[in-house]
């Protein structure tokens, strides 16, 4: 790789070197950065860091394998970082074959010229503590973007309709397992998954609601639950004794036709509030009902669509609380599409194909 001007200039012209920071602080910095982060290279093009690479260990660039979005195109090679641009020349980089791979110069100090014909950017360090943001503007999404997320949003409830759907023999256990998935948070949702799968076949078994209620227990207590992201008020441990009773009467022993506001009643006896009851009928009972009774489809999908939860939920609302307005944020299928584009777009920070974004 050849450099653009010739290896005898002055890298740090106009700049004390005790001024710079160390490159081994760039390094440590640069270990750390998080897939997503945005920088802008010196001609103010965009770049998006999907992996800053591994720590080489050898002679060579200081990173390997990173893999990066520049101009609408991906590369994946190396990264080499120095205090100055400039080092690249008074290091003798220009004449190493080990550093061909280098698809990217990060420096903490640009130099006056380009040094480099390969993308070159600059480390701002203070940059790089802040949070990182929803890259689209921070303004009221258009009518053709709110189209965008509430088709997302469909889309989840078509899924969870036919995940009931398809598992006709097993529906019974997926309703089941699925709706103790609901009570669950974070890292604790398979475990659920797992207790709903252990517990289903005793289901058919003519237990006492204290009997089922202890055997529930004796079950749930062989799981190691994570307290971490999950609220103390549904921590398994609180909550369990409730689940535990809530499903006696909704699975093992369920009275015939149960209209939707005793339903709710006995969901609420038990301790849980309106947010949970929401998702619970939006993830699991309107889906698994439009699944089952295809007559009255259009029926259960109104009543989704008109679902509403109590309160915005906190992540969406720090992420997109700028663009949406609080009553669209505590929309459940507004909430469903969101969700679906955070966690296949924003959680990878798949900006450049954003469907959202992409609507502008």
């Amino acid at each position: 790789m050849n450099p653009i001007y010739p290896t005898h200039s002055l890298p740090y012209r106009g700049i004390k070197e005790s001024n710079l920071i160390p490159e081994s602080a760039l390094v440590a910095i640069w270990e750390k950065v998080q897939p997503g982060t945005v920088l802008k290279d010196r001609f103010g093009n965009l770049v998006t860091i999907f992996s800053p690479g591994r720590k080489n260990r050898n002679e060579g660039p200081d990173f390997l394998d990173a893999v990066l979005w520049v101009n609408g195109e991906m590369k994946k090679g190396a990264v080499e970082i120095h205090s100055h641009e400039s080092s690249w020349n008074t290091h003798g980089h220009w004449g190493d074959v080990r550093y061909d791979p280098v698809i990217l110069h990060t420096v903490s100090t640009l130099a006056r010229h380009p040094v480099l014909d390969v993308t070159t950017v600059h480390l701002d360090v203070h940059s790089l503590k802040k949070r990182q943001q929803c890259l689209l503007p921070h303004q009221a999404l258009t009518a053709e973007q709110m189209m965008v997320l509430m088709a997302l949003g469909l889309k989840q409830w078509e899924e969870k309709v036919f995940f009931f759907k398809k598992g006709v023999r097993e529906k019974g256990k997926r309703i089941f397992t699925e709706s103790l998935v609901n009570f669950g948070a974070g890292e604790n949702r398979p475990l659920y998954r797992e207790l709903g799968t252990l517990l289903f076949p005793h289901l058919k078994k003519n237990f006492s609601k204290e009997s089922w209620v202890k055997n529930f227990k004796h079950f749930s207590s062989q799981f190691p639950w994570h307290r971490g992201g999950t609220m103390p008020a549904r921590h398994p441990q609180r909550i369990m004794d409730g689940i535990a009773r809530w499903s006696f009467d909704q699975f093992v022993k369920p009275p015939e036709d149960t209209p939707l506001h005793r339903l709710k009643h006995r969901f609420k006896a038990y301790g849980f509030g309106e947010g949970t009851w929401v998702e619970w009928c939006g993830n699991v009972h309107f889906p698994a009902m439009a699944g089952s009774h295809p007559c009255d489809y259009a029926s259960y999908f109104d009543r989704w669509s008109g679902l509403l939860l109590p309160a915005p939920y906190g992540g969406l609302n720090r992420f997109f609380g700028t663009k949406l307005t609080r009553k669209q944020l505590r929309s459940f299928p507004i909430a469903q599409g969101l969700l679906h584009l955070k966690n296949h777009y924003c959680s990878g920070w798949h900006c450049h194909v954003c469907r959202v974004k992409r609507s502008l």
